[in-house]
């Protein structure tokens, strides 16, 4: 009994729910700052009865997934530093739910290991004590993981029904995924076309459809409010503003609209450096200010288009360096970097390496790959797509490493030569593809 509760995943990566408790403790800011604030406003309509303010003045910066999970802490006065005390929880969760993942087709070793890079993955660390969304993100992500690894494993229904729910939820948390969605059904609908594996691929399209039903309230909600069909929100034009921006020394960061940058790391400008900011998109800015916060969005996306018409080649440039500051924390407009760059370029480039490898073998053993790795690779590759053309930065690859390390585990164990292994009753039994059927439910051969 104790051997068999020493093994349980729970148990194994239970300190480290200690230990993230610990650095909120420590870390915790006394009062909320920066996007904490919109979540708890959010809430805090919820809680009244409306989630964004009547027309004209309309906010729907940010989906409502998370603030939903606030409303019953918010309701309950609950102080700031115990409701952000989830974030241990969701993180803890996050390594079991990948362990878990990972042991179900590789072996203990190979999964502790993974389980344990996620476990203290740096950049997780550092926004533990803030009340954003990113744990939960990558807690949804991890279940997702060990959801779509059932769904294929044991093939019932019910695994099915729930990896859509969790997909539609974390939709409505981070609203890319509304994108991610909606090419993801497409690109499953055109293999659907083909005979091969019709099964497995029709299952990937009923988690996609069901995630998409999970996110028609609130679609129906944005419609309500707006008169525009699929609107997600009104915070992408701005981003996708400041993505195309034509001018030298600008890489496609995020300004806010006093047209200062507060995000992190600490960016150092100068007065020549705010003065060419202005002189570039002060009078533009300011005009679209002027309006409501729908109108603000389409005439930020009419202003990106344009940009992006006149100047292609900046556009992708600025991609470019999208990818880079996903990756590295580098570079941003107008600004001098701290030491911790060197960090962020060590971690970044240890995830570029080991993807641009893992991408070489899975192009070449691309029918041997199973199924549950096939579906996160197609969610994980259109969001990081789309993520690129937007003002991106290490938050948005931070919560997808969960599911890097899924690919990069299961690649790790499996090639050169493919083994999935099956649960009995008494354990775990390696069973070679040329011992298998000639389509199983993991891979093709």
């Amino acid at each position: 009994m104790l051997k068999k509760a020493i093994r349980n995943p729970y148990f194994i990566f239970l300190p480290f729910l200690f230990f993230y408790a610990f650095i909120i403790f420590i870390n915790k800011w006394p009062k909320l700052y920066g996007d904490e604030i919109r979540y708890a406003d959010f809430a805090w309509n919820l809680l009244h009865g409306y989630y964004s303010p009547k027309p004209p003045h309309i906010n729907l910066w940010n989906g409502p997934g998370y603030p939903l999970l606030l409303v019953p802490f918010m309701a309950l006065r609950i102080h700031a530093l115990y409701i952000t005390l989830l974030n241990a929880v969701f993180q803890y969760l996050a390594v079991v739910f990948l362990y878990k993942a990972l042991r179900s087709v590789t072996n203990n070793k190979i999964a502790l290991i993974f389980s344990l890079l996620l476990a203290i993955y740096p950049n997780v660390l550092a926004i533990l004590p803030i009340l954003y969304t990113e744990a939960f993100t990558g807690f949804l992500i991890s279940s997702i993981i060990y959801s779509i690894t059932l769904c294929y494993t044991r093939g019932k229904a019910r695994y099915t029904i729930i990896t859509g729910l969790l997909l539609g939820y974390l939709t409505l948390t981070k609203v890319i995924f509304g994108y991610v969605l909606v090419l993801s059904l497409v690109a499953c609908l055109i293999v659907l076309l083909f005979k091969r594996n019709r099964p497995y691929n029709l299952r990937m399209v009923k988690i996609l459809l069901i995630a998409f039903a999970v996110t028609i309230p609130y679609l129906a909600y944005t419609y309500k409010l707006t008169g525009k069909l699929f609107y997600w929100g009104n915070s992408g034009g701005m981003s996708l503003y400041w993505m195309s921006t034509p001018y030298e020394n600008e890489y496609g960061d995020w300004k806010v609209p006093d047209l200062s940058n507060h995000q992190y790391p600490i960016l150092f400008k100068s007065a020549e450096a705010d003065a060419l900011l202005k002189k570039n998109h002060a009078k533009e800015v300011n005009f679209i200010l002027q309006h409501n916060e729908v109108e603000q969005d389409i005439l930020f996306k009419q202003a990106a288009i344009k940009n992006i018409k006149n100047s292609p080649i900046k556009f992708a440039v600025n991609y470019y360096y999208n990818v880079s500051r996903m990756l590295f924390n580098f570079p941003y407009s107008y600004s001098y970097q701290d030491s911790a760059i060197v960090g962020n370029i060590i971690r970044g480039s240890l995830i570029l390496w080991a993807s641009l490898a893992g991408i070489i073998c899975t192009v070449l053993n691309w029918r041997k790959i199973i199924y549950p790795v096939k579906f996160i690779l197609l969610i994980t590759g259109v969001y990081l797509l789309l993520s690129g053309a937007l003002s991106a930065y290490p938050r948005q690859l931070d919560v997808i490493v969960p599911a890097l390390l899924f690919w990069t585990g299961f690649l790790a164990f499996n090639l050169p030569k493919i083994r999935l292994r099956f649960k009995e009753q008494e354990g775990l039994e390696d069973i070679k593809l040329s011992d298998l059927n000639e389509i199983d439910i993991y891979a093709e051969e």
